[in-house]
């Protein structure tokens, strides 16, 4: 590998309450507390809203219960690196409670669950399941105080009436519409976040043991709940608008001209939302290889840029994209001209394989933050997993793989140092688990998953929220 280099960046650091920082989001929360919207550390309640059948509910509530205390790992389970939850309440050290009361608590009857078993289409039956949770959504909403947060605890009977039955990581589907997709749609509509808890997780039959569980249903419902981040990075350029360009295929309608492009733009002040473009007809060739047409690419960034001057009430200085493909003349042309005047652009490719390893010398695997650099410095391959010192390990079983990241050759302001160190930090912001990082960057790590909901029919017709809250 004549040619090549390599570097270890630097752990990028996280700030929880009161500007305390830690690299770790468990021992940061731990030590610290989460970040509130005030900065300060302060004792917060969250009020949960739950709906389900008698059995259901009867399973949530016990996990919330079991959630008032400290939760260690399973005996075959329990990692060093993966701290027991310490539970919640006024003396845990994570600073909430979850706040459940009867007058949130909606129970789906015996009568509707049999009604529902009746109809012969697993299509009908799918959109029945949906009204069922759209009225019990609308009844707490109605709330004189209504819930921060709703659990649809999913009764097994529903599960099974709605499931393909040849799938093996079954969803609850037809053949033009997904459950869990249409309740985030329902969350939007009616202004209440929600968490979809599945039969097996609430029989206590998931993967992950109760205490990882545990703590990622504590970080989530409470970036729900206070509608922001528990906790922010603590370097991301001032003045910078950073957003990952993906795109979805909607469904029902005209296929030939439903591919839509979306942007999830991240602020440095951790604030981040989803904007839908328009439909749009640029060419695409085999899988991620997405592009925009000039017009549409400029039409997107200016709808970036009017959202950043909303929030921030001023023009970004730099502007960084985050794409699976490569930038084709015509596209990039589009995004300059929709940046209109800003100082600084970065367009960066982001692939997540590529053949390339480092090996180490030790038993371990690479370093996470190893930086590796093709010997025309075009392309870098960056370790976002691998051995992590904090941690004393490398948490997981297989072979570690590099992301690939590529500055575009005709726009990049910035070194591919600074790029990868961005990337780097942008694992450690999914809300949706509370481990120390993941492997893609949030920007495009989440694409697919909020791009299912977006592709929903019913989307068109929705006023979508731009806050991801409501779509994790």
């Amino acid at each position: 590998m004549n040619g090549f280099t390599a570097e270890v960046l630097d752990e990028p650091g996280l700030m929880f309450a009161n500007g305390e920082e830690a690299i770790d989001p468990r021992v940061g929360l731990m030590e610290y507390g989460p970040r509130t919207p005030s900065g300060r550390s302060e004792h917060q309640v969250i009020n949960i809203g739950y709906i389900g059948s008698g059995r259901s509910l009867g399973a949530i509530e016990k996990l919330f219960k079991d959630m008032e205390l400290a939760i260690t790992a399973d005996e075959d389970k329990s990692k060093r690196w993966k701290p027991p939850f310490p539970g919640l309440g006024e003396r845990s050290s994570l600073n909430f409670t979850f706040n459940t009361q009867k007058r949130w608590r909606q129970t789906i009857t015996r009568g509707e669950i049999r009604d529902l078993n009746q109809i012969r289409s697993r299509k009908d039956r799918l959109e029945e399941a949906v009204e069922i949770i759209k009225i019990n959504l609308e009844v707490l909403y109605a709330k004189e105080t209504p819930p921060d947060v709703v659990f649809i605890a999913i009764p097994e009977a529903m599960w099974d009436a709605c499931t393909p039955s040849h799938q093996d990581h079954a969803r609850m589907q037809s053949e033009t519409s997904d459950f869990h997709n249409r309740i985030k749609l329902l969350g939007m509509e009616v202004g209440l976040p929600t968490q979809l808890m599945q039969p097996k997780t609430l029989r206590g039959e998931d993967v992950q043991d109760k205490s990882e569980i545990a703590w990622n249903i504590a970080v989530g419902t409470l970036y729900k709940a206070q509608r922001g981040h528990p906790w922010k990075l603590t370097e991301l350029e001032d003045g910078t608008c950073f957003a990952g360009i993906s795109f979805y295929k909607e469904r029902g309608g005209d296929q030939s001209r439903t591919r839509t492009a979306m942007a999830q733009v991240f602020l440095e002040t951790g604030e981040n939302f989803i904007l839908r473009g328009d439909p749009v007809e640029g060419e695409k060739h085999g899988p991620g290889n997405n592009h925009l047409a000039e017009d549409d690419a400029e039409q997107l960034v200016k709808k970036i840029l009017r959202h950043y001057r909303s929030h921030k009430k001023t023009e970004p200085r730099r502007l960084v994209l985050h794409k699976r493909s490569e930038f084709w003349e015509e596209e990039r042309g589009g995004f300059i001209k929709g940046a209109g005047n800003i100082e600084l652009m970065d367009f960066v490719t982001v692939r997540e394989r590529h053949p390339v390893r480092a090996l180490s010398s030790g038993i371990y695997p690479a370093l996470r933050g190893t930086m590796v650099s093709a010997p025309n410095n075009e392309e870098h391959y960056l370790y976002t997993k691998g051995y992590i010192p904090a941690l004393s390990t490398y948490p997981a079983s297989n072979i570690p793989e590099p992301i690939v990241v590529k500055p575009d050759p005709e726009v990049s302001d910035s070194s591919p140092q600074k790029l990868c160190r961005e990337m780097l930090a942008f694992t450690k912001l999914d809300w949706n688990t509370s481990d120390f990082c993941t492997k893609l960057p949030v920007t495009i790590g989440i694409s697919d998953a909020v791009g299912n909901i977006l592709a929903e029919a019913e989307a068109q017709n929705t006023s979508l929220d731009i806050h991801y809250y409501h779509y994790m």
